[in-house]
């Protein structure tokens, strides 16, 4: 196969732009950018594949960049900002990552005495998440973004009994606010999620960040599971 010079498509296959498959049953598949092998449940129906690393690249690249220039505590506001760039694909892994970098980046800016890397770790653990995990393994790559990020703020480790638990109880936390009985959307998990995470914080550990208007998205013509009227985020 051909290696592909760009993504043709940031929401389809990023090889052929066709719809793609989200099976039941995993399937060894080569990327066609890096070349390596990976097991995954969804693909391209023509065979085609781009790995979660690949696949995140650019929206990752962004995402630290404005984030590292913020000043902004309103983390609602700053994801809408990163998900406006057009790297940033309407479903897919990159969500992972955004939305612990972005809870972490609005706490630093709020004045939480977080540790000078804790953006780029947020963006790490967050891109270990794979795509597609909400409907694989029952539960939803943005919550645990939410206790990504309360993990590198209260430094928790497996053997830090309170940290830890703060860390699982705001996955949970959020958890509870995603489940709607609806197909997947990442921009509609992503700003639930965060606005999860501010009112967890706020509870939780005293971290006190900007809230602003409900948005309303400009993303309904890109998700063909739109949901519409029943969104809270719907015009």
């Amino acid at each position: 196969m051909a290696i592909p010079v760009s993504m043709k498509s940031m929401e389809n296959c990023g090889v052929c732009g066709k719809p793609l498959v989200h099976g039941t049953v995993e399937m060894t598949l080569t990327c066609a950018f890096c070349g390596r092998e990976f097991k995954s449940l969804i693909h391209c129906p023509d065979g085609h594949y781009v790995c979660d690393a690949c696949h995140s690249r650019g929206a990752l690249d962004i995402t630290r960049t404005i984030l590292r220039g913020t000043a902004s505590a309103n983390p609602s506001t700053l994801l809408e900002i990163i998900l406006s760039h057009h790297s940033v694909p309407m479903h897919g892994p990159e969500h992972h990552a955004i939305i612990p970098a972005v809870i972490v980046a609005a706490a630093i800016s709020a004045g939480y005495p977080a540790p000078d890397d804790a953006i780029d770790k947020a963006l790490a653990r967050g891109s270990n998440v794979p795509g597609g995990w909400c409907g694989s393994h029952g539960v939803c790559g943005a919550a645990i973004g939410v206790g990504t990020a309360v993990s590198i703020l209260t430094g928790a480790t497996p053997l830090k009994g309170h940290p830890r638990g703060l860390a699982n109880e705001a996955t949970a936390y959020t958890l509870g606010r995603l489940i709607d009985n609806q197909p997947r959307c990442c921009k509609r998990a992503s700003r639930t999620a965060v606005e999860a995470a501010a009112d967890f914080l706020a509870e939780r550990l005293g971290i006190s960040l900007e809230k602003g208007d409900r948005v309303t998205c400009r993303y309904v013509e890109r998700n063909r599971e739109c949901i519409r009227e029943a969104c809270r985020y719907y015009k």
